[in-house]
């Protein structure tokens, strides 16, 4: 499933709620801000080139005098320092002052200056857009993004809401990622007024607070669903399904067990409670043949077809299954055609029966939903967290796994195959842009300058990539799915203890060959190799018909790759040497196992919502994160330490509900922080953009002495782009409908004039143009009404002076271009083993002269193997 359809709506910042005064304030601030920057920066600069001049062996008279004269200017800006920074402190504690003197009862309004062109952006189509009638490619200002800066206002808009124009808005939630990055939503209240019940199911605060309340930011994770880009799911009948427990056993497994109190790791055979179902479901072939996820209110998970009626009728078993709420169903006389988890339904228990769900969902017009629909896609890479955990690679191994990534970047220019695949422009991306399906119908746009610049901009990229630990890797990203056999061994035949189709180290996977598989997951902190025997064999096949990967009811993978089955997806790899590798450094390696604590439930209100949100806002995964990568690319890495903080991470990505912290006893605490002051491992350079003097340097000449990641800096090739022509004659008419339109030059000269201004409409808040592209076709529509004959001006003025502005032209028209390319080309293609454009039949791939060609080679080569089996016969 692709999605297209965008709202486009208004990412604000809590200095958008400022009043006149506030925000004068703030302008004082931030003048004084940027002032004491440029000085730090000057200071730096002039530091830099002390320490170098006195690097020197020997000083002339003038090298001396100018570094005196350098240090006399230094002292002089560490003065100048010293005085803005007192008014910097002096502007942000008056601005902070004057914010919180803000009467608590008052409530904010929206700065009309505050919605502009630059900080538009644009979200897929939800069913929160559906269900309050949100025009797609449209922008409304019925709901905003808010990024959090200032507690204070935060906490007036959730109490308070504020005004815009004549309209009131409230608080509406923060998904989990919005949480991470400080942002809530916030919604035109008499809008959200009339939607409520169809976006809640007809449950409201009051209901949730009358049966105990709930974790304020599990409420709104669960409410955020709604948010969810996705399509609606079309012939969705609510009274075929039916909700029942969740299927866990105990799976006997060695483990490091990690006492949460004390830290203290002990090597253990335990019992581990493991929930097979966890936020998985199944549904009959009929539904769908492919596994997706879905989204209903309250409702989250996947989704995966399993013929559990075919099951009952082998079985020979009762087909009578008891719901969550004790209610029994007929599964064939009740026609039902899916079967959800209790862990699926997240409010479950605040209603009384799954009649009552039913009813509401019915009565309220509520929206069932499905999003990231069974697709493998194109291969996908390793990242540096899979590979610096392998500590023991030689450079040989790494070299022949980095193998096709070094291919295709020493083939770009010369290989129109190469030049297609790595800018995505192949059948197997189904998420192409229409640059993209443009350069998949037509190869000779490879042959435009853009394009070839296009081609360079991504070598740099690969390079940089590749040296950051993206490796292109024979594996794809799929769901992993329980072996739902045996959760119908539990469900049906009533086995507590089911044995399923897979052992306790197999898995299967129709996408690979029967053998070993290396099943990985991000994030990957500690050594999270699951090496699994892929079982191909009919039995399972007829059973399991989706791509996604099979686990095993008898396995603790899910304790090593830390996965729910709620949607979450698995790299799995089948490259031989990968898989010696990580056979060899997971000998001694188990699970890790410590408990976690449960969210409390509290009775929701505004204060409630507030203190959980700002508590949520204090949780930084990244610097864990970052410090584990230290430890893996030190010398010796300490495995204690990283099992630790691997523990410590989950903790605080959970901080948000449960408002727990362990505290890390003084040993651990003085052990980590010694890591903490390192730098980051070199590759960071290239990964997360970081400075030299962040980096650890990278000293050794012999590769062999190089950490796993690092060894890649003198692995990768960095050579020019010698173009070669592989790719065909390209014309640019071929773009236009109309060839011999006349360029109106106004139009073209309010193109550039906007583009030369692009910074000021570039929204702040996403990656791309959203906002851009938005206000460039707006003010072009102005001056030239027909969007067609927009892009073929802008083809035929800039196509033929070979402008810098094509990129910007794919993203206006590139839609409209893509029809006009497959109007021209008229069912013609090019030819597989040349750059020749021919017609002929939709399954022929050579052009006439090749097919010659091919028939003549195909011909001597036959006859080439009857002489040698002649021979070998006398």
């Amino acid at each position: 499933m692709t999605l297209q359809n965008q709202v486009y709506l208004h990412s604000l910042e809590t200095k958008d709620f400022y009043t006149d005064e506030e925000m004068a304030i703030n302008n004082q601030y931030f003048k004084a801000l940027r002032l004491k920057n440029k000085l730090k920066n000057r200071i730096q600069e002039i530091q830099t080139f002390i320490h170098f001049q006195h690097d020197k062996i020997a000083l002339n008279s003038d090298e001396q005098l100018l570094i005196n004269r350098y240090t006399n200017k230094l002292e002089q800006y560490h003065v100048r320092l010293l005085y803005v920074s007192s008014y910097v402190n002096r502007y942000k504690a008056a601005l902070t002052a004057l914010i919180e003197s803000y009467p608590a009862s008052k409530t904010r309004i929206l700065r009309e200056d505050a919605l502009k062109i630059n900080n538009k952006i644009g979200v897929f189509e939800s069913s929160l857009t559906r269900i309050c009638q949100f025009k797609n490619n449209e922008i409304t200002t019925k709901l905003f993004v808010i990024r959090i800066f200032h507690y204070h206002i935060l906490k007036s808009i959730i109490h308070n809401g504020f005004y815009y124009k004549e309209s009131k808005y409230k608080y509406f939630t923060s998904s989990a990622g919005q949480i991470r990055t400080k942002k809530i939503v916030a919604i035109q209240e008499e809008l959200y007024n009339t939607y409520e019940n169809a976006i809640t199911c007809g449950l409201s605060l009051n209901l949730i607070n009358s049966k105990g309340g709930i974790n304020a930011n599990k409420y709104q994770a669960y409410l955020a669903l709604a948010n969810s880009a996705s399509a609606k799911w079309t012939r969705f009948n609510i009274d075929r399904i039916v909700v029942v427990d969740d299927f866990s056993t105990e799976v006997k497994a060695i483990v490091d067990y990690i006492d949460s109190q004390t830290f203290e790791i002990t090597r253990k055979q335990m019992d581990i409670p493991i929930e097979h179902m966890d936020g998985c479901g199944i549904m009959l072939p009929s539904v769908s043949k492919k596994s997706f996820m879905f989204r209903m209110p309250w409702m989250k998970g996947l989704l995966t077809p399993f013929d559990f009626k075919k099951f009952i009728e082998e079985k020979k078993c009762s087909p009578k299954i008891t719901d969550i709420y004790g209610k029994e169903y007929d599964i064939i006389a009740d026609n039902i055609n899916i079967i959800l988890t209790k862990s699926q339904f997240k409010m479950w228990k605040f209603y009384d029966c799954w009649d009552d769900y039913k009813n509401q969902f019915k009565k309220y017009h509520c929206e069932a939903a499905k999003l990231n629909i069974e697709d493998i896609g194109t291969k996908a890479s390793m990242n540096y967290q899979m590979l610096q955990t392998l500590v023991t690679m030689t450079a040989e191994e790494l070299q022949s796994i980095a193998a096709s990534t070094v291919h295709d970047i020493s083939m770009l220019g010369k290989d129109k195959k190469t030049m297609l695949k790595v800018l995505g422009a192949v059948k197997e991306n189904t998420n192409m842009n229409h640059f993209q399906k443009s350069l998949l119908l037509y190869p000779e746009l490879l042959s435009d300058p853009h394009c070839r610049e296009v081609i360079k901009n991504k070598k740099r990229k690969l390079i940089k990539e590749a040296k950051a630990g993206k490796l292109n890797i024979n594996g794809y990203y799929t769901f992993i799915i329980p072996d739902v056999y045996a959760f119908c061994e539990w469900l049906f035949l009533k086995d507590a203890n089911p044995n399923g189709l897979l052992k306790s180290d197999q898995v299967y996977c129709n996408i690979f060959n029967s053998g070993d598989l290396d099943i990985l997951r991000a994030p990957h902190l500690y050594k999270e190799h699951a090496i699994r025997t892929n079982i191909k064999d009919t039995s399972i096949a007829e059973w399991f018909i989706t791509k996604g990967i099979y686990t095993s009811v008898k396995d603790a993978i899910s304790k090593i790759l830390q996965f729910d089955n709620d949607g979450d997806k698995s790299l799995v790899v089948q490259d031989p040497t990968l898989i010696a590798v990580a056979k060899r450094e997971m000998q001694d390696i188990v699970p890790l196992y410590y408990e976690m604590h449960k969210a409390e439930d509290k009775i929701l209100d505004n204060n409630t919502i507030y203190h959980a949100l700002i508590s949520a806002y204090q949780a930084n995964i990244g610097i864990i994160s970052n410090d584990i990568s230290k430890i893996w690319n030190s010398k010796n890495p300490n495995l204690e330490a990283i099992k630790w903080l691997c523990m410590y991470n989950n903790f605080v990505i959970d901080y948000a509900k449960t408002l727990y912290l362990p505290k890390k006893p003084e040993n651990v605490a003085n052990t980590l922080k010694l890591y903490a002051k390192d730098k980051l491992p070199h590759f960071f350079k290239y990964a997360k953009d970081k400075e030299d003097n962040q980096v650890l340097a990278l000293l050794a000449e012999n590769t062999n002495n190089l950490t796993t990641v690092n060894k890649l800096n003198l692995l990768i090739p960095n050579k020019p782009i010698r173009f070669q022509h592989t790719a065909g004659i390209f014309d640019y008419k071929n773009l236009m409908k109309n060839s011999s339109i006349e360029v109106n030059q106004q139009l073209i000269a309010k193109f550039i004039e906007i583009n030369k201004e692009k910074h000021k409409y570039m929204s702040k808040d996403e990656i791309g143009d959203t906002g851009f592209i938005i206000y460039l076709k707006e003010e072009l529509l102005k001056i030239e009404s027909d969007l067609h004959h927009i892009a073929d001006q802008l083809v035929k003025y800039f196509y033929v002076k070979n402008s810098r502005f094509k990129e910007t032209i794919w993203s206006l028209v590139g839609d409209i271009i893509y029809q006009n390319l497959a109007y021209n080309l008229n069912g013609s293609v090019q030819c597989n083993n040349c750059p020749t454009r021919f017609k002929g039949k939709s399954n022929e791939l050579l052009c006439p002269q090749c097919k010659v060609e091919h028939t003549r080679k195909s011909w001597r080569e036959g006859k080439r193997k009857q002489r040698v089996l002649k021979a070998k016969t006398i």
